[in-house]
């Protein structure tokens, strides 16, 4: 099952006030970081700040460092756009795509009304994501170059050397 998510920043001077843009699919954690961190090392070249331009274009259908633009989707509207993810679109009468909608605003207080099981907020001068729960709460914030998803081989080679990985590092 896919849980939906919103992933956006906050302004330095109301951090509890979230721009964000809705992600339908692969909201969960497991998912959501290492995809952030790769599209900001691959897409954005460790510009966070890109990072969040580029999220905070469009609402998504999922998140994904590897889509080409040639990806297609089954559904009318969606577009993908390379190295970030496929784009969501609605469709006007006449088969005309509609500009997007505009970036969804809300305080984390009133996280609990959305759809959403996890909230991701971007920090451009930290180059860090802070992980929230559906009630807005702050659960964990990782600095997106710990989340960069690491190669098969360093695994193997940690487990070759009787190693472990790094707490919270993919295994």
């Amino acid at each position: 099952m896919s849980s939906h998510c919103y992933v956006g920043v906050t302004e330095p001077h109301r951090p509890r006030l979230a721009h964000a843009r809705f992600v339908l699919c692969g909201g969960h954690p497991s998912a959501v970081l290492p995809t952030l961190a790769a599209i900001w090392a691959r897409h954005a070249h460790y510009n966070t700040r890109a990072l969040v331009t580029a999220i905070l274009a469009s609402d998504w259908e999922y998140l994904d460092q590897d889509i080409t633009a040639a990806a297609h989707s089954a559904f009318t509207g969606k577009h993908p756009v390379p190295g970030v993810g496929m784009a969501l679109a609605s469709i006007c009468a006449g088969g005309t795509v509609d500009a997007p909608e505009s970036v969804t605003v809300f305080p984390l207080s009133h996280a609990r009304h959305l759809d959403v099981e996890w909230i991701y907020l971007l920090d451009p001068d930290s180059a860090t994501v802070a992980m929230h729960a559906d009630d807005g709460s702050l659960v964990a914030r990782y600095p997106l170059s710990g989340c960069l998803p690491r190669p098969a081989a360093a695994n193997r080679c940690m487990a070759e050397l009787g190693g472990t990985a790094a707490a919270g590092a993919p295994r």
